[in-house]
C-alpha cells in the first residue's frame, strides 16, 4: 500500500468516526425543569435536568432528554409504564413541544423520611456545579458504550438494538458514583437510560 492510499484510509477513517460520534449538533446544559419536563412533574424535587442533546439521525433531528433522578431502592416495579423497567433502568417519551414525559407514575419518586438528607445533598451539589462545570467534560459520544458492568444495550419491541447516543459520568454532577447510558427508540420517541455502578 502507497503512502498516499494510507494517508486516504487514514482520513476517511477519522472522518467515518467523527461523524459517528458526533452526531449531536448542540448541547443544551442543565435546563430549568419546568421547561424541561411535563407540567405534572414540573415541582419534582429529585429529578435533575442534565441536558437537551440535540442529535441527528437520518437527516431527522430529535431533543434527547437527560437527567438524574434520585429513587428509593423499595421503590414498587408497578410504577413504571413499561414492563422491566426499574430504578436503573427506566424510560422518559419526548413531545413534539420539546419537553419529556417520564415513563413512570409520580409516586417512583416518592422518598422515606431519613432519604431526605440524601435529597439534600444532592439537591445542594447539583445547585453548585450546574454554574461552574462544563458538561462537554463529562459527556462521552462514542461508537458504542463503555459498559461498567455486563453489556446491557437495549432492544425495541421489534428485538432491534436501540440507538446508543451516550454515556456520562455523574459522580461530580450528584455526588452518585454510577455512569449513565443514553439509548434512543426514534420510532416511538422513548429515551432510556441505564444506570451501571462498579
Amino acid at each position: 500500500m502507497t503512502e498516499k492510499m494510507k494517508r486516504n484510509l487514514f482520513y476517511f477513517i477519522l472522518i467515518f468516526v467523527t461523524v459517528e460520534v458526533s452526531g449531536q449538533s448542540k448541547i443544551e446544559s442543565f435546563p430549568e425543569l419546568n421547561t424541561f419536563i411535563i407540567p405534572e412533574f414540573k415541582n419534582s424535587d429529585n429529578i435533575f435536568p442534565v441536558a437537551v442533546i440535540h442529535v441527528s439521525i437520518n437527516s431527522e433531528t430529535y431533543k434527547i432528554p437527560v437527567s438524574y433522578s434520585l429513587l428509593h431502592y423499595s421503590t414498587d416495579s408497578n410504577n413504571f409504564l413499561i414492563k422491566g423497567d426499574n430504578i436503573d433502568n427506566y424510560c422518559f417519551q419526548v413531545l413534539n413541544n420539546g419537553r419529556c414525559k417520564p415513563l413512570f407514575k409520580k409516586e417512583t419518586l416518592k422518598l422515606p423520611p431519613d432519604w431526605a438528607i440524601f435529597l439534600k445533598k444532592t439537591r445542594n451539589n447539583y445547585d453548585s456545579v450546574k454554574t461552574k462545570l462544563n458538561l462537554t467534560n463529562y459527556l462521552k459520544f462514542l461508537p458504542k458504550p463503555e459498559w461498567l458492568q455486563n453489556d446491557a444495550t437495549p432492544k425495541d419491541e421489534n428485538g432491534t438494538y436501540l440507538k446508543f447516543i451516550c454515556q456520562i459520568e455523574m459522580k461530580d454532577l450528584t455526588t452518585d458514583d454510577c455512569t449513565l447510558y443514553i439509548f434512543f427508540d426514534k420510532k416511538r420517541k422513548i429515551v432510556r437510560q441505564i444506570y451501571q455502578r462498579d
